[in-house]
């Protein structure tokens, strides 16, 4: 991912935004500058090795899937980065549960950790 800090803060050298220290030693993080000065690249893998994908398959759709929290950790600190403050998804316009709204609110629910739809 490409990033393009409000300042020139983040180097090989300095700490992770919170998002991405927040995943520990599972992931392996590259930090360096990105070509013709367009700001920095930001990528981001697992350390353990690849996942079956009846695994995987099994873990996404029970929301525990590795990678899942990596896009979440790095969509946080690219808005962190960039704005200085990390957006979430609008509520639903309404509250209560009808027919209707259902798969709003489940689209809802499912954009905070795959990013906005």
């Amino acid at each position: 991912m490409t990033v393009k800090p409000a300042r020139d803060e983040l180097t090989p050298d300095s700490p992770l935004p919170e998002p991405l220290a927040g995943l520990g030693d599972a992931v392996e993080v590259q930090i360096r500058r990105a070509p013709a000065d367009r700001g920095i690249e930001l990528a981001v893998r697992l350390r353990d090795g690849a996942q079956s994908p009846v695994t995987a398959g099994t873990r996404r759709l029970a929301g525990r899937d590795p990678h899942q929290a990596i896009r979440a950790a790095l969509r946080e600190a690219k808005q962190l980065l960039e704005t200085g403050e990390v957006l979430h998804p609008d509520s639903p316009p309404t509250t209560r549960t009808t027919a209707v709204n259902k798969p709003l609110q489940m689209a809802t629910r499912q954009g905070r950790r795959e990013g906005r739809l």
